[in-house]
């Protein structure tokens, strides 16, 4: 079945202009938002708690915003799977890729943050030459289904991209085989972890929140630089990238230092557009214990709990 969404679907529809795949979108927005209504409670849930001082029509102009957008990333997405690199570097530009070029030159690695805001899968294409020499790695989760998986991850890396499974990332940074590269962690979603402890806690939007602690943690153990991508939208199919320096050594930082810069940049990027974000994410739906509320009373941030001794085999 997932072959023939692919090869019969999927891939024909990315040889169409994008004009007449926004045409596409405009009409998924249309069943999507306006009859099915996808997930479009969660979508107001969020906006309301994000932003309560917000007016009622303001908040629903907001969700009709972010569907269109929506919809427009899936098109574009779509339009990935036969998109030339030249193309796909010409709609997203990276404007200081300059800033970790001396971690290539010295032969070392380093880690960039990064959320689910704008369209990424752009990225994956036109990251590859534009961060060269070095390697460019993107830790992600794999689908569900193996074999959409499978032609997803190749069509992402015939740029030279490495799709790098988030169960294999203890494995990869031990090794160290692809040094010197970029690693970029998409590092916004619901932890899944059951251990409250063992993740960072916060407040980002006015509401305690937990985020994954994973990339601070390999970034302390193998003193890796530590940078925030943000990525902008411009116009319909054109986005913009830069790159934030947040520290040259990790090991000099406080515990949740890196973190927290991680969430008050996308904050920042989401007060100032919320559009991108993805908004149809349960982003809040692990609850709070008692004892983080408590804690985050007498201090701004939580940090993780976990081993802050470097690995130095």
């Amino acid at each position: 079945m997932a072959y023939l969404l692919y090869y019969l679907l999927l891939r024909p529809l990315s040889f169409l202009p994008l004009g007449w795949l926004y045409r596409l979108s405009d009409l998924l927005y249309l069943i999507g938002y306006r009859w099915i209504g996808y997930r479009r409670e969660v979508v107001l849930d969020n906006l309301r708690r994000a932003f309560p001082e917000w007016e009622e029509e303001k908040v629903r102009t907001q969700a009709r915003r972010f569907y269109h957008y929506f919809f427009d990333s899936i098109v574009e997405s779509v339009k990935n799977y036969s998109m030339s690199e030249a193309e796909s570097i010409r709609r997203l530009r990276v404007v200081n890729p300059e800033i970790v070029a001396p971690h290539a030159a010295a032969n070392q690695s380093c880690i960039l943050y990064g959320a689910h805001y704008s369209n990424w899968e752009i990225g994956g294409l036109s990251f590859p030459s534009q961060f060269a020499p070095a390697n460019v790695v993107a830790i992600y989760s794999p689908l569900k289904n193996e074999t959409m998986d499978r032609l997803t991850r190749h069509n992402r890396e015939r740029t030279g991209v490495t799709m790098l499974s988030r169960r294999k990332v203890y494995e990869y940074f031990a090794g160290d085989e692809l040094r010197p590269a970029v690693d970029i962690f998409v590092a916004d979603q619901s932890p899944s972890n059951a251990v409250w402890q063992k993740l960072h806690w916060t407040t980002f939007l006015g509401r305690t929140t937990a985020f994954l602690a994973g990339p601070e943690r390999f970034a302390v153990r193998y003193d890796r630089p530590v940078y925030y991508i943000n990525l902008r939208r411009n116009a319909r199919g054109y986005y913009s990238s830069k790159i934030y320096r947040v520290t040259d050594t990790p090991r000099d930082e406080a515990p949740g230092y890196i973190t927290e810069c991680f969430v008050r940049h996308l904050e920042h990027e989401i007060l100032r557009d919320p559009t991108p974000w993805l908004w149809t994410h349960r982003r809040w739906k692990r609850e709070v214990p008692q004892e983080v509320e408590r804690l985050l009373k007498t201090r701004p941030y939580l940090p993780a709990e976990y081993d802050p001794i470097p690995d130095r085999r």
